[in-house]
């Protein structure tokens, strides 16, 4: 009588050859296979998310969430922006699993690949790859602040944060701008849920991406700025987070003196019409506001260091 073999070795096998697919067609500059193969890894993924967590179970998700992401890095290098895209958003799909089953470690494993990846298309001019992983990161942190998963939605906006610097660095309008976005598209799902800690960080996370793109005196940037605090100034004012809709005063009259000095006179005009749009006169007085600006100014200093 023969042994047979058990259901759990056979999908180790299909796994172990499946990742070795997808390099091959990776290598080989084969889009469509390698598509399917990172296709059928999720697939693999989202089965083993449902099981019982252990150690085992852990490791071997974080295997094939590693091996799509070096899968995509392969396709980097063949310029294949189609599979780069894919394979951000199957990486997004898992992250996004994973926070619903509570699989928190899951989550932040997949996000930081998410994260990576799309900082490397970025740095390797794959405008279309970053633009898409990007918005995975913004769909990702959207759906984080709606469960209330702090730590994710804060690592969401940090990679966002860094996807845009870099994106306002090499000029890639459209990347830049969908980070930027999705930062504030945060922020309104954050204050939607009355999670203060995340509202703040992204109003601030945008005050320095709208001061780094006036070095750069890229207006189109700082106008997309902007309006994205102006419409998370809107969302913050009906929920009457007071410190957060000081910080958007602070960061639009920032913005707004800066691009009176550079002479960027659209984007001057814009912040002007957007402070005016999102007063604050009567929540605060004077000594409350600067109060207000003393504490920000010290969380302001903690999400830096934290990036």
């Amino acid at each position: 009588m023969g042994y047979g073999i058990s259901s759990v070795n056979v999908n180790d096998l299909d796994e172990v050859r499946t990742i070795e697919e997808g390099f091959k067609k990776a290598y080989s500059g084969d889009l469509k296979g390698t598509v399917e193969a990172v296709d059928k890894l999720k697939g693999f993924a989202l089965q083993l998310i449902l099981l019982e967590a252990d150690a085992e179970n852990e490791l071997d998700i974080k295997a094939l969430i590693i091996s799509i992401g070096d899968i995509a890095r392969v396709s980097a290098e063949m310029k294949m922006d189609q599979a780069c895209s894919v394979s951000g958003r199957i990486l997004g799909d898992i992250a996004l699993e994973a926070a619903g089953q509570k699989r928190v470690h899951i989550a932040i494993k997949a996000l930081s690949i998410v994260g990576s990846l799309a900082l490397e298309f970025t740095g390797k001019g794959l405008e279309m790859a970053a633009r898409s992983t990007a918005e995975s990161l913004g769909i990702c942190g959207k759906s984080f602040s709606r469960i209330k998963m702090e730590t994710l939605v804060s690592l969401s906006e940090v990679y966002l944060m860094q996807v845009s610097l870099l994106s306002i660095e090499k000029g890639f309008y459209k990347a830049g701008t969908a980070a930027i976005d999705y930062l504030g598209e945060i922020g309104i799902a954050s204050a939607e849920q009355s999670i203060e800690t995340c509202t703040l960080e992204a109003a601030v996370t945008l005050e320095d991406l709208g001061n780094a793109a006036v070095r750069k005196n890229s207006e189109s940037y700082v106008k997309a700025v902007i309006e994205a605090l102006e419409n998370l100034g809107t969302e913050v004012s009906r929920h009457g987070m007071k410190n957060t809709l000081v910080q958007i005063a602070w960061s639009l009259e920032t913005i707004r003196v800066l691009t009176l000095e550079q002479g960027l006179k659209g984007a001057c005009f814009a912040a002007k019409a957007a402070l005016e749009s999102i007063n604050t006169a009567g929540m605060l007085d004077t000594e409350q506001n600067l109060e207000k600006i003393r504490e920000i100014k010290e969380f302001r200093s903690f999400i830096i260091k934290k990036s």
